[in-house]
């Protein structure tokens, strides 16, 4: 096991934008790993908490990926059990489990590639649909984005089950940046996803390809006056 618990830059920080090691490296984003996080929620109330995103490979070679998010007032609970084949990712259940001031919603998303159908059973309401190869579920898409990122891809397009319908989730990778976080000062690749045009919200997700492509920050800003921040600050491999 290899922990990363914090990094002292050895260089000014200024320097870093001038770095000429290539930032692209043809790796492996699946290693097991846990990464703890910061959570800030800027809006009416501030609120702070933590998340935890863990990927574990099972015996059988499938492999889960979790995030849990808990904060005063909510909980967030996600699952994916996939495969990976070095080609493809293909998500095989997903779980949601939310609590918001008590009130709960839950999900359960199962693929079916032998009829390429999915059944989503939500609040104990259950419908299915047609999906293709390549459909991702809700977080996957998150390991597969991760992956093309390390492989020097710098469009993403991922067609996602979410909410009954696929919907079609688009990332383009923004510049470069230096990002401090509580692990240390690293060189990051910003990534932002490309919504409509007149939409309020913006994600920025910022990778540290020293930290094997990890997520270092990650910033949604929901309405004007609404965003959260996660910030990196422990990851163990």
């Amino acid at each position: 096991m290899f922990r990363i618990l914090l990094r002292t830059p050895l260089i000014p920080l200024a320097s870093l934008f001038f770095l000429t090691t290539p930032l692209h490296a043809d790796v492996s984003v699946f290693t097991p790993f846990t990464a703890s996080y910061e959570l800030d929620w800027d809006g009416p109330i501030s609120v702070s908490g933590d998340t935890i995103r863990q990927l574990k490979k099972s015996p059988d070679d499938s492999w889960t990926f979790e995030s849990k998010a808990n904060s005063m007032f909510a909980s967030i609970f996600e699952k994916s059990h996939f495969q990976w084949n070095d080609k493809a990712l293909s998500p095989l259940h997903y779980t949601f489990k939310r609590s918001v001031f008590g009130k709960k919603r839950n999900a359960e998303i199962s693929f079916d590639w032998e009829n390429n159908r999915v059944t989503n059973e939500v609040d104990d309401k259950p419908w299915q649909m047609d999906v293709t190869p390549g459909v991702q579920d809700k977080i996957s898409y998150q390991m597969l984005l991760q992956q093309e990122l390390a492989k020097g891809e710098t469009s993403f397009i991922y067609q996602v089950a979410d909410g009954g319908i696929l919907k079609e989730y688009k990332f383009q990778v923004d510049g470069q940046e230096v990002i401090e976080a509580p692990i240390g000062v690293y060189e990051t690749i910003r990534v932002k996803r490309v919504r409509e045009e007149n939409s309020p919200r913006q994600t920025y997700i910022w990778f540290a390809p020293e930290l094997n492509y990890q997520i270092i920050k990650l910033k949604q800003i929901e309405k004007k006056d609404k965003a959260y921040t996660l910030l990196l600050k422990e990851l163990t491999f």
